[in-house]
């Protein structure tokens, strides 16, 4: 797609479908020898001549880009960045030549690049590599940036633990695969905890309750409440 526009912008004349046409006329009256082949190279090369220097000039060159991302490069410590190579985009090390690593684009449903964010805090079990926030069918979740060589995943917590008696798991946001948003546990499937409402940080005044959860209503009344049977607290959700 890109290199189309870029052909596009710079060589205007050769790709127009008008041109075209005319070219297929013209490469006609040459077999029927009403015309000569080097006349009308010479035609061709005369005008393809001027854009072909004026690219050269003005052309934007894609090699030297490089596109800042959040990442850090575990070998050295430098920022990553985005460039382009003979198969496309890829991801390197910005202390290039010194430093050569390397690692792939993440693709977002085919319709391009996806923006990672580092999770500074968060390092893979597996490989030892920074993991990145990355956003798929059923929501966000965390991806190793060594991917697609480490293919290990980790769901997002929200900080709360769960409140399953003797689960170790924590609270996540999750979605169905129609896209609707609930939250689970991070332990699953060895722990099935789940629930609609979007769970607050914030322990019950009245009851101790862990966390409270968010109510919305139709009309507006967003309230926070807790979810445990018995308390009825309730407050304003600001």
């Amino acid at each position: 797609m890109l290199v189309t526009e870029l052909l596009v912008k710079n060589f205007p004349k050769i790709l127009d479908v008008e041109f075209t046409a005319s070219l297929e006329n013209q490469l006609d009256l040459i077999e029927e020898g009403k015309t000569k082949k080097l006349d009308t190279l010479d035609d061709f090369y005369t005008s393809f001549k001027e854009e072909l220097k004026n690219a050269e000039l003005h052309m934007r060159n894609i090699k030297r880009e490089e596109t800042p991302t959040d990442l850090i490069c575990e070998k050295c410590g430098s920022p990553m960045v985005i460039k382009w190579g003979k198969k496309g985009r890829f991801i390197a090390c910005s202390n290039y030549p010194e430093c050569k690593n390397t690692m792939n684009v993440p693709a977002n449903n085919g319709e391009g690049v996806q923006h990672e964010t580092l999770a500074e805090d968060v390092i893979c079990g597996q490989c030892g590599k920074n993991m990145v926030i990355k956003e798929g069918r059923f929501g966000k979740f965390l991806g190793c940036s060594g991917y697609p060589e480490c293919k290990n995943t980790m769901p997002i917590s929200l900080g709360i633990k769960c409140p399953e008696e003797g689960c170790t798991g924590q609270l996540c946001e999750k979605r169905t695969k129609k896209g609707k948003v609930f939250f689970g546990c991070t332990s699953y499937p060895s722990c099935t905890f789940a629930m609609w409402d979007r769970p607050v940080l914030e322990s019950c005044p009245r009851c101790g309750a862990p966390f409270l959860v968010e109510k919305r209503t139709s009309r507006g009344g967003n309230y926070k409440a807790c979810r445990t049977k018995d308390c009825r607290y309730k407050a304003p959700l600001q």
